[in-house]
């Protein structure tokens, strides 16, 4: 006997899956993605296995709630059919009575996640804990992807404030450079855990970061940026500490970290729009050399 079953989603069509490698719970939306039978990859841990491993917990317990409600619900109807009322003479009379329900269906509801997701390369639409992880479908790693488009998100704001009052261009230009230096930051950790889940390299010290990338891989991030826009990106970096952790103001280690004039330790320091335009470019040069060197 096979009974057949459609799967519940949420509100937005996805359905539930869980890793059975690493347990964690992920939802895809099926019709979405690659055409054809496909396996799936965990967005976590990228285990590949064929879609019907990746079954959750409660998935599960309501198929098999659907059968036994099914089956049970065939045995009291036969059972049904067995009822007897009679009275042979009369001294003697007997009735066979049968009750009960089916046995109940275990209904559940998809969870909520964090960040729902569209892979550009096969058209998927899913949704994971957190912001990174690989495409279900086709295994591609979404940082890149996701970074790229905060570089963007950050020259529009750029743009868009450049009719603004001073004081308020200025927050949104300081905000720029520190929020795309974080956000560099924070895609090359999660792009090395490809490589190497174990690495931990932080790159809010770029120099320092570069040195360890060409002793441990002899794999060089600044590739195709010469040595006048590597010490604008020293430079640019210098900066985003000093807004911080020294509310902006120069101090000595700055001065000496980027062969600046004497004169300036105390003052504040200065960040154009056109500056960190260029420096959200010589960023994604980096990222980009990064998702090649991991892939």
């Amino acid at each position: 006997m096979e009974i057949k079953l459609a799967m519940q989603t949420d509100e937005k069509g996805l359905t539930g899956r869980e890793c059975p490698v690493c347990k964690k719970y992920f939802k895809i939306k099926f019709g979405t993605g690659l055409k054809g039978p496909a396996p799936c990859h965990c967005p976590y841990c990228n285990h590949i296995a064929p879609q019907d491993q990746f079954w959750t917990e409660e998935q599960i317990n309501y198929a098999k709630s659907v059968a036994l409600n099914y089956v049970s619900n065939e045995i009291l109807k036969t059972l049904k059919k067995s009822e007897v009322k009679a009275k042979p003479n009369q001294f003697i009379s007997f009735e066979i009575k049968v009750n009960g329900k089916p046995t109940p269906i275990a209904y559940y509801s998809e969870r909520d996640l964090e960040q729902n997701g569209y892979c550009k390369n096969c058209t998927l639409e899913y949704a994971i804990y957190g912001k990174f992880g690989y495409c279900p479908d086709c295994g591609i790693h979404n940082s890149h992807e996701i970074f790229i488009t905060n570089m963007e998100l950050f020259k529009k704001l750029l743009s868009l404030s450049q009719n603004s009052e001073p004081a308020i261009s200025k927050l949104v230009i300081e905000d720029a450079l520190e929020n795309s230096i974080s956000t560099f930051d924070g895609f090359c950790r999660e792009t090395l855990k490809i490589k190497e889940s174990t690495l931990n390299v932080s790159f809010q010290n770029i120099d320092n970061a570069r040195k360890n990338l060409i002793k441990k891989y002899n794999f060089d991030i600044a590739k195709g940026i010469n040595k006048t826009d590597w010490d604008k990106i020293i430079l640019a970096f210098q900066k985003r500490h000093l807004l911080a952790h020294n509310l902006g103001k120069i101090d000595q280690e700055f001065i000496n970290k980027t062969n600046s004039d004497n004169n300036l330790l105390g003052k504040s320091v200065i960040i154009s729009r056109e500056e960190v335009i260029e420096i959200t470019d010589f960023l994604k040069k980096m990222a980009e050399n990064l998702s090649v060197f991991v892939s």
